[in-house]
């Protein structure tokens, strides 16, 4: 008996100095919220995702579980620490990671396209598919939203905005307009064995890019450009937007749709007109879909931005070879929904390719545009969207919106002075852009640019006409400022 109780006081003895010694070692940090983007919209959920050092040692030599608490910093500062947020993992004793059987393989809110194996997603699970095992109930508590792997820990705090999608969540408030201090401590066996801290403000993103983040080329731009004018691009993960380390998407459509809408509805947002297409793209159905449903595209806290030139980079034909034009985001003028770009000339393929060389364009269409005979020109450019009636934006179910009036068609008029118009044809408002990529062709559709050719008809041969351009809604509408006009001479 003695000697059963001294080998159990020296185990204990020894538990407790390895313990110590690999607090010493273990530490741990915050990786998101990153730096830049402590400042959320009130109501955001957010992901705490962190950094484990683990110094060498495996996780089931020191077993421990992530606590994330979220407490107001002011009563922090004051050594008062009242969570208004708790979630903790609860990791297997023996491997010290979150073990597989609390991952909810067979959640049916993610979405339907997504197909990762569970071998993938249990390397680093998103945490709001953690669960109790043997207790499907605890799927909704979001205390027990935390996943723990060797070197990466990942939590869900809930601010608020999804509260009504597959949660329990019953706290008194949301998180709104405050200053938060979350507080991220490793324990085991009752003590502390490593911590991190981030203070996260509460309330509105004061001046923010929404744009599309393809192709790489535009992506490049739209990053520099934030850069530049110290803008916040949103590169942290909305929570239901789950990277996997292979690079896959693990989807909850609804949860990061209403966190990506929610921080535009606030602020000045800074709108770049590229390459947004009408489905399957957040810039149309979420983003630009949430300001129509509140009435605020028309609001003048957003500004749209296009390409001067029409593209990030255009390589043309001179007398003397090629060139390369860079194309730099500008504003669009006040009060104008249409701007043209440019107009190529030559050998003009319908396929369009942005890497492909135009054979000769006039940039500057206020100097007038030149054409021989019989040519075929194309005109580029880019118009914004409009705000329709509130009635015809529809929200789904999924967490996107139909926006069912926008600017649809363009009518070109070719007039003469003395005699009228000589021709008149109507296009409408689409270009598809093309890619060669090395894995085959890439295919982006944009709503909101055109690059419309059309054939000289003989009838302009020889003269100097004006080309009044007008641009109509979905209804037939003449939309105000969406007229342009500009000189074409044909030889």
């Amino acid at each position: 008996m003695k000697r059963s109780i001294k080998i159990a006081l020296i185990s204990q003895a020894l538990l407790i100095c390895i313990m110590a010694a690999s607090s010493e070692a273990l530490s741990i940090s915050i990786l998101s919220p990153s730096p830049e983007e402590q400042v959320l919209e009130s109501g955001r959920d957010f992901y705490v995702i962190g950094r484990i050092d683990r110094e060498g040692l495996a996780p089931g030599e020191l077993p421990f579980d992530i606590r994330v608490d979220v407490a107001e910093t002011g009563l922090v500062r004051d050594g008062k620490i009242i969570p208004v947020r708790t979630v903790r993992s609860s990791v297997d004793p023996l491997t010290g990671l979150t073990p597989e059987r609390n991952i909810c393989y067979r959640y049916e809110g993610k979405a339907p396209w997504v197909a990762i194996d569970r071998e993938t997603l249990s390397k680093f699970p998103p945490p709001d598919i953690i669960y109790r095992h043997g207790d499907p109930e605890s799927f909704y508590d979001p205390s027990l939203k935390a996943a723990v792997t060797e070197d990466r820990f990942a939590v869900l705090i809930q601010g608020g905005v999804t509260k009504d999608q597959d949660t329990g969540y019953s706290y008194p408030e949301d998180l709104g307009w405050k200053l938060y201090r979350i507080i991220v401590t490793a324990e085991a066996g009752g003590k502390i064995l490593a911590a991190a801290e981030a203070d996260v403000m509460f309330g509105t993103v004061q001046e923010k890019v929404l744009a599309r983040f393809s192709p790489d080329e535009h992506m490049r731009e739209v990053v520099s450009f934030a850069e530049e004018k110290g803008l916040r691009l949103y590169r942290d993960l909305f929570p239901g937007y789950w990277k996997c380390d292979d690079g896959s998407v693990y989807e909850i459509p609804r949860r990061w749709r209403a966190n990506d809408a929610l921080e535009y509805v606030a602020g000045k947002v800074h709108a770049v007109i590229y390459n947004i297409s009408e489905k399957r793209c957040a810039t149309q159905e979420v983003e630009i879909g949430r300001m129509a449903f509140e009435g605020w595209l028309d609001s003048e806290d957003v500004v749209y931005y296009h390409y001067d030139t029409g593209e990030p980079a255009l390589r043309f034909g001179t007398w003397y070879g090629t060139e390369t034009k860079k194309g730099k985001l500008v504003p669009f003028e006040s009060g104008d929904r249409l701007e043209i770009v440019r107009v190529e000339k030559g050998d003009i393929r319908d396929r369009y390719y942005p890497e492909d060389t135009v054979e000769d364009v006039d940039w500057n269409i206020d100097d007038s545009v030149s054409a021989d005979p019989g040519m075929t020109i194309a005109v580029c450019g880019t118009v914004t969207p409009i705000q329709p009636m509130l009635s015809e934006v529809i929200p789904n179910d999924d967490g996107t919106y139909e926006v069912g009036n926008r600017i649809s068609n363009i009518r070109y008029r070719f007039v003469d002075m003395i005699e009228g118009i000589l021709y008149e044809q109507s296009k409408e408002v689409f270009l598809q852009r093309n890619y060669r990529r090395s894995r085959g062709e890439q295919s982006l559709d944009s709503i909101f640019e055109f690059r419309h050719t059309i054939d000289l008809p003989e009838i302009l041969n020889g003269r100097i006409v004006t080309v009044f351009v007008d641009a109509f809604d979905k209804k037939g509408d003449k939309v105000e400022g969406s007229s342009e006009a500009f000189y074409l001479r044909v030889r």
